[in-house]
């Protein structure tokens, strides 16, 4: 018969609960009742004791339901196979059996230690009125055989890691999973196996991991709902040991882990080894156990809660064995260890937010996830994110192999309201309440969400609908959103290790499809440190494996850099933690993940999905559908127009794009979608050589049949009316036009480079009634036999005098600070009046001046000068910086010089305004191109620019 295992410390845990009723009101029973017939002690030479066997005896008229306990008081030797002390300090031993029937007999065998002299003592019986009482034993497993009950449970066969990145494979084999003298034993070895690499077991793709162990369920054999769950075990100990006693639900009825739910009844990582608990000493060893609740919504939007429980007195639960238990009642469940209540945890502090038939996004009701059958789990996992990234962190080979080992398992059913649990509590005051977490709100389904010309993601603030979220298991991920000069709010991400990331959650989940073919994700990012090693990742998220990454090639530290990532070439790349699973850009619930690799600090500014045909060679604007960002719309100054999408009927040309001139004042045009504001959006089609499309005429009572074609950019910006020859009635004719002779056709003011309406169609205004025509496969292509558009606009020339600062900027010019760090602003001085100020506040190097839009030809006056007027108000802490004149071109070239190179030859003077003149054939000589000037930028030397201030004004080009 098995005996029960020692204890240790129950005395102590017991009187931690006197002020409130436990799940152990002990009551005794009269000798009217049980009788309990000593046998003679016996020398036991093996173990050097005695032993003796105890013959206990239901008289009583009714079961007698456990636990059962038998006290050993006024003992002449000391008892060595106790398993505890009752509050008075008695010793005690626990029965097998949780009840005895009326007249049975059960038999016990204590020991004692080995001395010289007489052994007396008294027995007496003992059963937990409130268990015996409420609680009913309704599954249990004792272990007695020597082998696992496959009626009970079922191995689980994987090398899927448990989605924590473990380091063993769970296999069936006698090697891991051993039952022998009433204890099942989960044994984790050092060993090289290989197996499914996935959870379903499917031998169709397979991993080698270092380590076997086994993980057990009850699924389908042992499913509950409410009630008391107790298990006697022994838990491992060593780096990389993570042991788990747990439950899953069977139906996941709210969708994946974890919105459906777990109980983590304990969980024990790295027992033995130093700790790391807050405020812990050296050489103090890893002694919690944990109690968990993880719910929420499915990964990686999951959450948990819980507390953490030390055993009185120092004892660690790698030493002995310990009664773990959870009671689980409807809208409430409660942790024990041998029988101290130490935590609670209420339906107001979790939540389950699932995806409902419609598409949207739903609270659970009543007290969800924990209103369905769950079933239990028993495993030893080595290694992973939680035991490979706390304690003395990885895995120690040596402590392996290491061994959960379970005496029992037993449920119990509430017999006072067994469809809640409720009525059989046992409540201390001392338990702790876990707070929870609160549901997210909800968000409201915002209308043509991410469909506009623009999706703005980040811009100041996060848009309508999304919600910050990170997956940070080791607390490696922070973020903050912080104020930057020249730039307002941004974004701001500090990652510490190895692990985790940030993400811009949709949780109703959105169709992205529109950007797929022409859409590119688009941010500012300034990165400030970079371990080595670490890359920077951002992915398109489905939810896993369903991921898309790409990696971001990361510039210079401490300057803002623009990023842009063609949305399809970011799909096409897949997970690379996942091979083989890809985005679905239709059903993307995490439209922005960004994920160091490893340590990392850096800021985000402007993230946006944005059109950009420069990334494709032929640009299909319609071809029987529409191409994103396109729309099919039309222009009526007086009657109609009737359009629509027709089958052609003609061999290879499909649905067409036909309209019905009901006027002679309307156009026809597919133009870039609206912004918010109305607006068309405007895309660079500088790169491209040709406009082609398939026009077919059905119908045309015209005498006169002219036929017209535009591309605009934005009124009055446009080619003008450029005129097509007519095709034959009832064929189709295709046409290519070069967009260079758009631009060049008499009276275009046309800019390729803010295009919003690739092609305006229609018959010549003025004559149009009675016209029915059909169009086609509109496009742009590059083709290398083609000129391209000339470059637009074209640069300002300068023949005479420019000021590009005097009294308010020149237009085409504007303020500019390179790299975030000096502050450029309008003030007004008392005799110059208004002057440019500029401060440089920031501690990193930075240029500032004056940038134009547009490059400038200065080659008419090549033989004038730069001219301005300049005080200095502060020098710069570094008292050795030179102020510098650096004039740029487009082009990249530069002249850079000393502004005591001036002509005057005159140093900066503090406080006073001075007159600088350079030679603008001077500068050509330093290397700027004069026909490409766009920058005028006056500066402290790079690095030592901090603290300085300076004013300009009268800033000209002169002949």
């Amino acid at each position: 018969m098995k005996i029960s295992k020692t204890a240790q410390g129950i005395a102590c845990s017991i009187a931690l609960l006197t002020t409130t009723s436990t799940f152990a009101a002990w009551a005794d029973f009269s000798s009217n009742d049980i009788a309990i017939v000593q046998s003679q002690p016996v020398f036991d030479r093996i173990n050097r004791g005695y032993t003796v066997q105890l013959d206990i005896t239901n008289h009583s008229s009714a079961v007698i339901k456990g636990p059962l306990r038998v006290l050993i008081e006024n003992a002449s030797i000391a008892l060595t196979s106790q398993s505890g002390e009752t509050e008075s300090g008695i010793p005690y031993v626990e029965l097998e059996n949780t009840q005895l029937a009326v007249n049975e007999t059960t038999t016990l065998v204590v020991n004692f230690a080995l001395e010289r002299k007489a052994l007396s003592f008294d027995a007496s019986l003992q059963s937990d009125n409130s268990a015996s009482g409420n609680w009913t034993l309704v599954w249990s497993d004792e272990f007695d055989g020597n082998s696992l009950d496959l009626s009970k449970w079922q191995h689980e066969v994987n090398c899927w890691g448990g989605g924590n990145d473990e380091q063993q494979c769970y296999t069936d084999r006698a090697e891991n999973t051993v039952v022998s003298d009433g204890i099942l034993n989960i044994i984790a070895r050092r060993e090289d196996f290989t197996g499914p690499d996935n959870v379903d077991g499917n031998l169709g793709s397979v991993t080698t991991l270092p380590y076997t162990s086994a993980r057990l369920r009850t699924m389908n054999q042992g499913d509950w709902k409410y009630g008391r769950f107790e298990i006697k075990a022994k838990l491992p100990y060593g780096q990389g040991s993570w042991s788990g006693i747990w439950m899953l639900p069977t139906d996941w009825v709210f969708g994946g882990w974890a919105a459906s739910g777990e109980i983590d009844i304990v969980e024990a990582v790295n027992l033995k080894t130093q700790s790391d608990e807050d405020g812990a000493a050296e050489g103090e060893l890893e002694g919690r156990v944990h109690g968990t609740l993880h719910y929420g919504k499915a990964w990686p939007e999951n959450v948990y809660s819980g507390a953490e429980y030390k055993l009185p007195g120092g004892a660690n639960p790698a030493d002995d064995y310990h009664v773990y238990a959870i009671e689980w009642q409807e809208g409430e469940i409660r942790w024990y260890v041998d029988d101290v209540h130490y935590a609670t945890q209420r339906e107001n502090g979790w939540y389950s937010q699932y995806v409902d038939n419609d598409g949207d996004l739903v609270n659970a009701p009543g007290s969800a996830p924990y209103d369905q059958r769950f079933h239990m789990l028993l495993n030893l996992a080595v290694g992973g994110a939680w035991a490979g990234n706390v304690n003395d962190t990885g895995i120690d080979e040596s402590a392996f192999p290491q061994t959960l080992a379970i005496d029992y398992v037993r449920v119990y059913e509430c017999s006072v309201s067994p469809d809640t649990g409720a009525g059989c509590a046992t409540v201390s005051e001392d338990a702790e309440l876990v707070e929870g977490h609160q549901p997210p709100e909800l968000p409201d389904p915002v209308d043509n969400f991410g469909q506009g010309a623009v999706f703005d993601l980040y811009i100041d603030n996060l848009y309508k609908g999304l919600a910050f979220n990170s997956y940070n298991p080791d607390g490696a991920i922070s973020y903050q959103e912080v104020a930057v000069d020249d730039r307002g709010t941004v974004l701001e991400i500090n990652k510490a290790g190895a692990t985790g990331n940030l993400y811009f959650a949709y949780a109703p989940r959105v169709n992205l499809a529109l950007w797929q073919e022409y859409g590119e994700l688009v941010f500012d990012l300034n990165v400030s440190s970079q371990a080595d090693n670490s890359e920077l990742l951002v992915k398109l998220d489905s939810g896993w494996p369903a991921v898309s990454d790409y990696t971001v090639a990361v510039g210079a530290l401490n300057e803002w850099q623009q990023v842009r990532i063609p949305v399809a070439e970011l799909l096409a790349g897949g997970n690379r933690f996942s091979p083989g699973n890809f985005a679905d850009i239709t059903d993307i619930i995490n439209p922005f993940v960004i994920e160091p690799t490893g340590a990392m600090k850096l800021q985000l500014d402007n993230v946006r999905f944005e059109y950009n045909l420069a990334q494709v060679d032929s640009a299909v604007i319609f071809d029987g559908n529409l191409h994103a960002p396109f729309d099919y719309l039309q222009y009526v100054g007086s009657g109609s127009v009737d359009m629509e999408l027709v089958d052609s009927g003609d061999t290879g040309q499909g649905d067409v794009a036909q309209m019905s001139f009901n006027t002679d004042e309307a156009v026809v045009f597919f133009q870039g979608k609206q912004d918010n504001s109305g607006t068309p959006l405007q895309l660079d089609v500088s790169e491209f050589s040709t406009l082609e499309f398939d026009l077919k005429v059905l119908a045309d009572p015209r005498e006169t049949r002219d036929f017209m074609i535009k591309m605009d950019c934005g009124n009055p910006c446009s080619s003008g009316d450029y005129p097509i020859a007519a095709p034959e009635i009832g064929v189709w004719t295709s046409y290519q036009v070069a967009i260079a002779d758009l631009v060049n056709h008499g009276g275009s003011s046309l800019d390729v480079t803010k295009v919003d309406t690739p092609l305006v169609i229609f018959p010549a205004w003025g004559n149009q009634q009675g016209v029915v025509m059909q169009v086609d496969n509109v496009r742009l292509n590059k083709d290398a036999d083609v000129e391209l558009p000339p470059a637009v606009p074209s640069p300002v020339v300068v023949t005479t005098e420019l000021a590009l600062y005097q009294e308010q900027v020149e237009q085409n010019w504007a303020f500019w600070d390179c790299c975030a760090n000096a502050a450029i602003s309008e003030v007004v001085d008392s005799n110059q009046g208004k002057v440019i100020n500029v401060d440089f506040f920031g501690p990193s190097g930075t240029v500032s001046g004056l940038i134009a839009d547009v490059e400038h030809d200065l080659t008419a006056i090549s033989q004038g000068t730069l001219e301005f007027d300049f005080k200095l108000v502060n020098a710069a802490n570094d008292a050795s910086a030179l102020i510098l004149l650096k004039v740029e071109g487009k082009n990249g070239s530069a002249a850079q010089l000393e502004l005591a190179a001036s002509v005057e030859g005159q140093a900066p003077e503090l406080g006073s305004w001075q007159h600088f003149t350079f030679k603008l054939a001077d500068l050509a000589a330093l290397g700027l191109d004069l026909s490409e000037v766009d920058k005028v930028l006056i500066f402290p030397e790079w690095g030592k620019a901090q603290g300085a201030v300076y004013q300009l004004d009268n800033v000209k080009f002169l002949p």
